[in-house]
């Protein structure tokens, strides 16, 4: 292990803004012994070390920096052996911090900041997820409660089964309990599907029924268990049912026929959903229609599709200059480039 105070210094001396003369003038020294220090062709007499630390605002332990190569090693333990605390974080990212300010290009160190990231935004998460499991005691029926426990509960790709699992076993007794939520049902659908579990699945869609506005939803579900087993046009003719005056039904309907490459009719469903909506009308099934048109190469259409959305949002929500326009002009501008070339 090497302790190099003289690194300390001079990184310590850089952050308070000081030069060395400065440092120097502090300590009744020469600037020369400053720069001696920093070089590491000396070390500071002991007795100076109280002052030093107090002209950096510092503890004189905080003077003492162990190498790069052990503050890694030691960072590295923490995060596959211990649970990650505010002081072992701040201690890693500061840590970190220095060794990048030395060497920018230390693959090392910032492999270790990824990993830092990452284990608190999962430490994160499972906090979250024990004040949900509170929060869904006093407020069962707060949808957003149990929508929130299935983001932080599974969000991941390696470990959505286990999050299914784990978001199944906590709140099927609520929705068994309180069929009146309609969202934490149909979350719990859409998870069991994902595990196969598809007797569980079809319970919870017979249980209770679906409210006026989300009828089709019972459609769209049994045609997701066919699509599953691998029943394929058993789910297509379920998807068919869906009524063409339901603007999030064509919609979800569309979606899943994209999901199974049945382009023409994921098409007639967005245009039949944008048919369907209200004033403000939503503009989901037109985005999906302007990538979709995109991908099969048609790009007179998705063209047309964007110019839809620009016009929609000028006339139902007021709105010609926000990023979302802007975004939809320069979608239209690089296709009739293309279109061109």
């Amino acid at each position: 292990m090497n302790l190099n105070l003289g690194s300390a210094v001079k990184r310590l001396r850089t952050e308070n803004g000081l030069t060395q003369e400065t440092v120097a003038e502090y300590l009744g020294i020469s600037y020369q012994a400053v720069s001696k220090w920093e070089t590491g062709t000396t070390l500071p007499d002991i007795a100076l070390l109280p002052a030093l630390a107090a002209c950096f605002g510092v503890r004189i332990d905080d003077l003492f920096s162990v190498d790069h190569e052990d503050e890694r090693k030691r960072i590295d333990y923490v995060l596959q052996h211990d649970r990650l605390s505010e002081q072992s974080y701040q201690y890693a990212k500061h840590t970190l911090d220095v060794c990048l300010q030395d060497d920018p290009e230390d693959a090392a160190a910032l492999k270790l900041y990824a990993k830092l990231h990452y284990k608190k935004a999962n430490d994160d998460l499972l906090e979250a997820g024990r004040v949900l499991e509170k929060a869904m005691k006093l407020a069962p029926l707060d949808a957003e409660i149990f929508s929130l426990y299935r983001m932080v509960r599974g969000g991941q790709a390696d470990v959505v089964r286990s999050g299914n699992d784990w978001f199944i076993r906590v709140c099927e007794p609520y929705a068994k309990e309180y069929p009146e939520n309609e969202v934490l049902r149909k979350l719990l659908i859409e998870a069991m599907i994902g595990m196969r579990y598809f007797e569980r699945a079809e319970e919870l869609i017979e249980a209770a029924p679906f409210a006026a506005g989300s009828k089709y939803r019972k459609a769209l579900f049994l045609g997701d268990i066919e699509a599953a087993k691998g029943n394929k046009d058993r789910a297509v003719e379920l998807w068919n049912t869906v009524p063409k005056d339901s603007n999030m039904g064509q919609y979800e309907a569309g979606e899943r026929f994209n999901r199974l490459n049945e382009y023409e009719r994921a098409i007639a469903c967005f245009q039949n959903s944008f048919q369907a909506a209200q004033v403000p009308r939503r503009l989901d099934a037109v985005f999906s229609l302007a990538f979709l048109y995109t991908k099969l190469g048609r790009k007179t259409e998705a063209v047309e599709a964007w110019e839809r959305i620009i016009h929609v949002l000028a006339s139902d929500y007021n709105d010609v200059d926000s990023e979302t326009v802007e975004w939809a002009k320069n979608e239209i501008a690089r296709l009739k480039t293309e279109a061109v070339s």
